[in-house]
């Protein structure tokens, strides 16, 4: 408990930010569509890079940015004839390698930055696809690999916000077994 004290002590605002990151979060995977999902992790992803900023995690700062505009560009698809192209995953999937290279050469972030961009890799398909059931699953395990990056970030909030985001996850892939 020590440890939860000296973080808080040591971060104040950037825990608080990070609070509000976690709202956003969790509400999203109870989106119906894969575009609320993806509004609400856009939302999401712009307090959780202020968030991963403050704590000094680069690499997770960086990928949350991308998410931020990868879900506002998402959220626009089927609406909008260029937010529809098929090249947006790989796009931001090539932006996010090239910002855990350069957080891994230019910040040291170490081999936890494969942990962020993995599941930002994975989640430029698992939002993308119009198969809601699909993106939870790959949610769940974009969850779990931001769960460990977020421990070893030092982010109470982060930590907490995908233990919380995996309960959602599974409550809304079992509503999905409900329903035809």
């Amino acid at each position: 408990m020590n440890g939860l004290v000296r973080l808080v002590a040591e971060h104040p605002v950037a825990q608080g930010v990070g609070l509000a990151a976690l709202v956003m979060t969790v509400l999203s995977y109870q989106a119906r569509t894969t575009r609320g999902i993806a509004l609400r992790q856009a939302a999401g992803c712009f307090f959780w890079a202020v968030h991963m900023f403050l704590l000094g995690a680069w690499a997770g700062g960086l990928m949350n940015l991308l998410g931020f505009v990868r879900g506002s560009v998402y959220s626009r698809r089927g609406e909008r004839a260029w937010a529809s192209r098929p090249f947006w995953p790989w796009l931001f999937g090539v932006l996010c390698v090239g910002a855990a290279a350069w957080a891994g050469l230019a910040q040291d972030e170490g081999p936890r930055l494969l942990l962020t961009a993995s599941a930002q890799c994975l989640g430029c398909y698992a939002l993308w696809t119009f198969r809601v059931r699909l993106a939870r699953w790959l949610l769940v395990a974009v969850s779990l690999l931001w769960l460990a990056y977020d421990a070893l970030s030092g982010s109470i909030p982060g930590t907490a916000c995908e233990i919380l985001g995996q309960v959602s996850l599974y409550i809304a892939i079992a509503r999905d077994r409900r329903t035809p």
